[in-house]
């Protein structure tokens, strides 16, 4: 039986990432894809769709973490 892609994130993705030390810190699921631009005052996306995961670091206890990777989980075929 193939694997549906909510399937593939939480049988064998998040495992993954886990197993290889990924905290759920730095785990962001189903975020915005690309940057957001302020125009006009208003929010405005400037790619449609979201990506499944993005990875990141902290470079320094201060700061935000940064993205260092973008995973887009899929349907077993």
């Amino acid at each position: 039986m193939a694997l549906s892609e909510s399937d593939t994130r939480a049988k064998l993705i998040d495992p993954a990432l886990h197993a290889c030390g990924w905290t759920e810190d730095l785990i962001r699921r189903e975020e915005t894809a690309g940057s957001i631009v302020i125009e006009d005052g208003r929010p405005r996306k400037k790619a449609k769709g979201r990506v499944d995961y993005t990875l990141r670091v902290k470079v320094n206890p201060e700061t935000q973490p940064v993205a260092v990777a973008l995973i887009e989980a899929k349907a077993e075929n």
